[in-house]
């Protein structure tokens, strides 16, 4: 998954963009059709949503939304943030991945509380979405910074290929031998990542992991976070470079929820069983 972000103040000029996939004249806009609609809104935040007559969506009414907003801050012209990803050719992601993967762009790059749209393009042999969003919020400050977007864009990309199982790719601004060794260490911890899942399946505790992930040629190391070290080849993986569900904390929290579900279902299965030999329970 690439992405690439753009910043601009005419709101209307990018949603027709997303929506029609081009732009458009005043000519063109006077003679559009349902037919002409390329984009498959999937995902609406904090916006009100009206159809024209014959089912298209008013894109006037959706710009007029951000330009009231605006109003409440003149010192940001760009206020208007244009965001998308793509995957490489053949990939097809569900409606539900893209809208996953919108809503942690949007609480990571600070639009959670924001105006935002996301259209999804299947029409081309790379199948992509964009993300409309306003900078400012309903008080009119700045909540999306722009500062580095480039490199945090990438990180996120790699965090999210993860998360959802989706192809790796490497960086675009990656020499040869940097790319081949990012491929390596994607695939290092891709493995690592489906051997812990499979792992806590079977195990109660973080020590009973660390003795399992000891079997499989993995040392666990603890202390402000926790780190794995492939002990044939000496690769250390963080867990936070696996994804946010491999923190510590988290992992013992998913521990306890493991421990607690199977014990509901032991207690489950002992009332199931007392009722049926005619025993009352409490």
């Amino acid at each position: 998954m690439i992405g690439k972000a753009g910043l601009g103040s005419y709101a209307k000029g990018i949603l027709e963009y997303c929506y029609y996939e081009k732009e458009l004249t005043v000519k063109q806009r006077k003679s559009l059709t349902i037919e002409d609609v390329r984009g498959d809104l999937v995902y609406v935040q904090h916006l009100a949503i009206k159809n024209q007559p014959d089912g298209r969506y008013d894109l006037d009414y959706l710009a007029r939304q951000f330009l009231d907003n605006m109003d409440k801050n003149r010192n940001l012209t760009k206020f208007m943030w244009h965001q998308s990803f793509s995957f490489p050719p053949g990939e097809k992601p569900a409606n539900e991945q893209i809208i996953k993967i919108a809503t942690e762009f949007a609480r990571e790059f600070g639009f959670e509380q924001n105006q935002m749209l996301v259209f999804k393009h299947s029409d081309t042999k790379h199948d992509h979405f964009h993300i409309v969003a306003n900078r400012l919020n309903y008080n009119g400050k700045n909540t999306a910074d722009h500062f580095n977007n480039y490199a945090r864009t990438g990180k996120f990309c790699r965090r999210m290929e993860l998360k959802l199982g989706l192809q790796i790719i490497p960086e675009m601004y990656l020499t040869d031998p940097e790319r081949q060794k990012q491929q390596h260490t994607n695939k290092a911890i891709l493995k690592l990542k489906e051997l812990i899942d499979h792992n806590l399946r079977e195990v109660r505790s973080l020590q009973e992991l660390k003795e399992k992930l000891r079997e499989q040629n993995y040392q666990t190391y603890l202390g402000r976070g926790i780190a794995f070290v492939n002990t044939k080849n000496g690769t250390k993986i963080k867990g936070s470079e696996i994804g946010r569900e491999y923190s510590l904390a988290n992992l013992e929290k998913r521990l306890g929820q493991q421990v607690q579900e199977e014990l509901k279902q032991t207690l489950t299965e002992e009332y199931k069983g007392e009722r049926k030999r005619g025993i009352r329970i409490g």
